[in-house]
C-alpha cells in the first residue's frame, strides 16, 4: 500500500469542499510535472517509484521524470535522454525500467538512466513520408512477445507489432482513417483494442469524425469488429471515448453523457456501470471502484471535479470538488487530469492545479471506504 505521509517531497492538501486528502508532489525536477496518460500506470508495481511527464516551457518536448516514494530515501530527477513522443511511456512489467517511443524508435531506459533502442520502424516502410506517430501509448502482449504500434505515416494509419526480443517490425494493416489508442488485451495475447478517432485531414485541414469508435482485432487478422454496432457516434446524444482494458479482459469505456460501460469483447455483453456524465475514467483491479474527471473540456466555464465511485455500494464521492483551470493552455502538453489507479489499487494518481502550477497528486482510497 502506498502511503506518502511525511514524505518531504509531497505536500498534504485537503479539498476545502469535502476534506478529501491528496498528496501533491511539490519538489520539482522540471517546471511542469504531471502523470502518465491514464491507460498506463505511472507507479511501479513494487510501489517504490513514480514516473511522470516533465516539461520545460517554451519547448514543446516532454521528458520522463521519476520520484522515489520511500519517505526515508527521497529522490527526484528528470531524464533528458528520455524525450518521448505522444503518451507512449510504459513501465516494464518487471519494474526494470520504462519503454517509450522517440518518433520511429522504440526505446528502453533502465533504472540507472541508460537508454537503448529496442527496435525501429524501418526506413523502407516510412519511404520518405512524414512520420507523425509511432505509438499513442505502448502496450505489451500478455505473453511478453510483442509491442503494439498504432502509428501514422503520410496519409495512412497503421497497425504493427514489434518484437520485444529482436525489435522485428511486423506490419499488420493500414487504414485510410484515423486509428489510435491501441492496446493489447491483458489476458489474450492475440487481441488488440484499436479505436477509431477524429482527425484533421493532413492536406485540407478538414475535420473527419470517427462515426464508430470501439473496434477489436487480432494479430492474425481473422476478425476486426465493432463493440457498439448499434451506435452512431455523435447522434442521439452518444459520444464514445477514453477506453481501457480491465485486468480481467473487459473493454471499459466512457460515453460522455451516459457514463462508464464495460463490454466483453468476444460476446459484446455490455454493462452500464456508472450512470453519470464523465470524461476520463479508470478502474481498480477487480472493477469494484472507478475514478473519473468531469470535465476538462469545459474548464474555461467551470472548475473541474475528480470523482470516485464505489460500485458495490453505489456511492459516489469527490476527491476534488472544484479544481481551477490550468495556468497554461491544454496544448501542446495535453494537460488533462487523467485520474488512474496505482497497480495495487491503493491510490488514485491525477494531475492537479490546486497549488497554482501543473503538478502530480496522489489520493489514498482508504479514506473513502
Amino acid at each position: 500500500m502506498i502511503d506518502l505521509t511525511g514524505h518531504p517531497f509531497f505536500q498534504t492538501w485537503k479539498d476545502p469542499g469535502t476534506g478529501a486528502l491528496s498528496w501533491v508532489l511539490v519538489k520539482r525536477a522540471a517546471p511542469i510535472q504531471f502523470p502518465f496518460y491514464f491507460t498506463n500506470p505511472c507507479i511501479t508495481r513494487n510501489g517504490k517509484y513514480m514516473f511522470f511527464y516533465a516539461a520545460f516551457p517554451p519547448t514543446k518536448g516532454l521528458f520522463l521524470g521519476r520520484v522515489a516514494l520511500d519517505p526515508r530515501n527521497p529522490e527526484i530527477t528528470w531524464y533528458p535522454q528520455a524525450m518521448f513522443t505522444e503518451a507512449s511511456p510504459m513501465i516494464a512489467p518487471d519494474d526494470s525500467g520504462v519503454y517509450f517511443m522517440s518518433r520511429e524508435e522504440l526505446c528502453f531506459m533502465d533504472m540507472e538512466g541508460l537508454v537503448r533502442i529496442v527496435g525501429t520502424v524501418p526506413a523502407e516502410y516510412i519511404a520518405n513520408r512524414y512520420f507523425y506517430r509511432g505509438s499513442t501509448h505502448l502496450s505489451m502482449s500478455c505473453d511478453g512477445k510483442w509491442f503494439f504500434l498504432d502509428g501514422e505515416v503520410g496519409n495512412v494509419c497503421f497497425a504493427a507489432l514489434m518484437s520485444t526480443d529482436t525489435g522485428e517490425f511486423k506490419l499488420l494493416h493500414e487504414f485510410s482513417f484515423c486509428c489510435d489508442h491501441g492496446m493489447f488485451s491483458p489476458v489474450n495475447p492475440t487481441q488488440i483494442l484499436l479505436p477509431r478517432d477524429w482527425r484533421r485531414d493532413r492536406i485540407t485541414g478538414r475535420y473527419e469524425y470517427m462515426e464508430q469508435r470501439l473496434w477489436v482485432m487480432d494479430i492474425d487478422q481473422t476478425y476486426y469488429r465493432n463493440l457498439r454496432p448499434d451506435v452512431w457516434e455523435g447522434h442521439n446524444g452518444t459520444d464514445t471515448a477514453h477506453e481501457w482494458w480491465s485486468n480481467d479482459g473487459l473493454v471499459c469505456y466512457v460515453d460522455y453523457m451516459q457514463g462508464v460501460f464495460e463490454c466483453n469483447p468476444d460476446t459484446l455483453e455490455t454493462t452500464h456501470v456508472w450512470k453519470r456524465p464523465v470524461c476520463h475514467a479508470h478502474c481498480n483491479q477487480d472493477r469494484s471502484i472507478f475514478c473519473a474527471d468531469q470535465t476538462p473540456y469545459a474548464w474555461n466555464a467551470r472548475p473541474l471535479e475528480i470523482l470516485l465511485y464505489d460500485r458495490r455500494n453505489d456511492i459516489e464521492k469527490r476527491i476534488v470538488s472544484a479544481m481551477p483551470k490550468p495556468c497554461r493552455p491544454r496544448s501542446p502538453y495535453h494537460l488533462d487530469p487523467h485520474p488512474h489507479f496505482s497497480p495495487d489499487g491503493s491510490v488514485v494518481v491525477y494531475m492537479t492545479t490546486v497549488l497554482g502550477g501543473i503538478d502530480v497528486a496522489v489520493s489514498p482510497i482508504s479514506q473513502f471506504l
